[in-house]
């Protein structure tokens, strides 16, 4: 039962640190082509349908693709140069990674896309609705 817990753990916990060190491994130039790439491979081995006889045993499957995914990623940070892996987890725990750099941008293109498709409901960068225009009494069913 306990061994069964810290799998569990280590999923919800350890699959999504590693996720992200693996993003910020892959998009540094220090780490070698071929890593990458058997990296991409092992990817695309998991996500592509080639075996899958466990996906018709309910909830069997997707730990299938978890197991394997934790797998890839672990191997893949162990191919990695230590210095590279050691400035990228420093990075990490700073905020300043190139996933964190990314997450920012992407939240500053969704704010710039959802601003050009709400014109009329406009939001400050608290969150906060800024004041409304003036009605032309032409009024837009909400």
């Amino acid at each position: 039962m306990g061994r069964r817990v810290r799998w569990a753990k280590q999923l919800v916990f350890e699959l999504p640190r590693q996720l992200r060190l693996a993003y910020c491994l892959f998009r540094d130039d220090r780490v070698p082509v071929y890593v990458k790439a058997a990296f991409i491979g092992a990817l695309g081995v998991i996500a592509l349908p080639i075996v899958d006889l466990p996906a018709a045993i309910p909830f069997i499957g997707e730990l299938d693709v978890l197991a394997l995914t934790l797998l890839s990623v672990r191997l893949f940070i162990a191919a990695c140069p230590r210095y590279v892996i050691e400035e990228q987890e420093r990075l990490i725990m700073q905020r300043r990674s190139r996933f964190d750099e990314d997450v920012r941008s992407g939240e500053r293109v969704a704010i710039m896309i959802y601003r050009r498709l709400r014109p009329e409901e406009r939001i400050d960068l608290d969150g906060m609705k800024a004041p409304q225009p003036v009605e032309t009494g032409h009024e837009v069913p909400a």
